[in-house]
This record gives structure tokens, C-alpha cells and sequence, in this order.
């Protein structure tokens, strides 16, 4: 598991007050390029801009493989610890996506509440 790495024309935060985007990636080399591409797909609709800290991220999402090793306890510990940037006045999205997303849906609406966001491939 680890935060996307720096993309090619995704440039860090430049604009003062832009909404700023993190993802996390769990995976294979696929996973990798779905999260290469929701970063694009988000920067040119909603002009969000990548950061490599959750801390400032206005948007959350985790890519998630189901191949892994314990993958959806990993999936429920990440989001245990995103869930204080929930806290207070700041309206963050956290998202989950992926392979665990398709089959533990249910499971994450239920054990996270405040994910608003569940999508598969």
C-alpha cells in the first residue's frame, strides 16, 4: 500500500483555495493505472489538484485489490485512521474503490458510514 505516486502533467497544488485530492493505491500494476487515471479524470472535470498528504486533502480515495493478503482488513484500518479527517468543519469525501469496494460494499457502507463513495471496476 502506498500514496500515488508523482503523475506526468499532474502538477502539485499551485492554486490558492483549489480542492486538493489523495490516493492511496493497494495492489497490482492495473490498480496503479486506474488510480494514474481517476487522479487525470478528477483534475480536468473538478479541478482537483493531487497532494501526497491525506491531512490536506479534500478529497480521499483508497484503490483497492482483493488479491492482497487480509485486503479488507486493511481497507477498514485505513479508513479507521482517515476517519478523523471527517471531523470538524472540513467536508471531506473519502472514497473506496476497487476490488474490495465490488465485493464488500455493503460491508464498508456498514463499518464506515461516513465513506461516501463505494465504486468497483
Amino acid at each position: 500500500m502506498h500514496p500515488l505516486p508523482a503523475l506526468p502533467g499532474v502538477a502539485p497544488p499551485s492554486k490558492p483555495g483549489a480542492k486538493k485530492l489523495f490516493i492511496e493505491t493497494h495492489g497490482c500494476q492495473m490498480n496503479e493505472y486506474d488510480s494514474a487515471k481517476m487522479a487525470d479524470v478528477l483534475a480536468a472535470s473538478d479541478g482537483l489538484e493531487l497532494t501526497h498528504d491525506a491531512a490536506e486533502a479534500d478529497v480521499i480515495l483508497i484503490n483497492t485489490c482483493s488479491i492482497r493478503e487480509k485486503a479488507q482488513e486493511k481497507v477498514f484500518s485505513q479508513l479507521g485512521r482517515w476517519k478523523q479527517h471527517k471531523q470538524g468543519e472540513r467536508q471531506v469525501i473519502i472514497g473506496v474503490g476497487g476490488c474490495v469496494a465490488s465485493q464488500e460494499g455493503a460491508a464498508i457502507v456498514k463499518r464506515a458510514p461516513y465513506v461516501a463513495l463505494v465504486f468497483g471496476p
